[in-house]
């Protein structure tokens, strides 16, 4: 019985070292492997960068609307509340997001320099998506530059809404209110510009009466800044 207890230990030893010895085999390989695609990451995102300050493009269409005109008003099926005068929660809110394209650190310095409009839109206190609005100057994130507009022009440069709230109309809702606001404050247009694939935003904008004014394409070759600006019959459609 001695003999026997002794080689099943024996043979259960033999396997916890087998086995081991497989996994560290195992977790070297995944290393290995980790280390090769990060080698390839990183290799991939130096020549990504090297490429952008060498040449870099991007383009959308450019919409205006007139204040003058009339505005219908519109309510979401839910009920929501939005605050027009909290810019510093909105500003935390969308850097909570995790995605830097949602907000861009030039765009938080200009906007409370020339206190611009960040409303924010919200469910039982739960904040589920804003709207950009800025007067005077602007930060356009796809020029890298400030630009300047007219006294009686306004810009909405984003909106943005939590993915499991889009479709709801709340997109709408905060354009709408936008539009208002500045009707109220006595601008007499407001400007946007949207990539030309994006055709949900599109459409609702136009929905909402802003109508296309041109096409403006942006290159940067070697430092060289270059915005090609074509008339409304030639925007393409991606």
């Amino acid at each position: 019985m001695h003999d026997l207890n002794n080689t099943v230990n024996d043979f259960s030893q033999k396997l916890l070292i087998n086995h081991r010895f497989k996994e560290k085999i195992y977790l070297d390989k995944i290393k290995e492997i980790y280390k090769d695609q990060g080698s390839k990451k990183l290799f991939i995102d130096i020549i990504k960068k090297i490429f952008s300050i060498v040449y870099t493009t991007n383009s959308a269409i450019w919409f205006e609307r007139d204040l003058t005109e009339e505005i219908t008003d519109y309510q979401p099926d839910f009920s929501v509340e939005i605050d027009m005068n909290s810019i510093d929660k909105t500003i935390q809110w969308l850097k909570s997001q995790k995605q830097s394209w949602v907000v861009h650190p030039k765009e938080i310095v200009v906007a409370l320099k020339y206190n611009h409009c960040w409303p924010y839109v919200s469910i039982n206190g739960k904040i589920i998506g804003c709207i950009k609005i800025g007067f005077k100057n602007v930060f356009i994130v796809d020029y890298k530059k400030v630009i300047k507009f007219p006294e009686k022009m306004a810009f909405i440069y984003d909106t943005y809404v939590l993915e499991e709230q889009r479709g709801k109309g709340i997109g709408k809702y905060l354009i709408l209110e936008a539009v208002k606001f500045l009707k109220s404050k006595r601008y007499e247009k407001v400007r946007c510009h949207i990539p030309s694939w994006n055709k949900i935003s599109i459409s609702a904008y136009e929905k909402i009466g802003f109508k296309k004014i041109n096409y403006i394409r942006f290159y940067r070759v070697f430092g060289i800044k270059i915005r090609k600006i074509s008339p409304i019959d030639k925007i393409p459609y991606d």
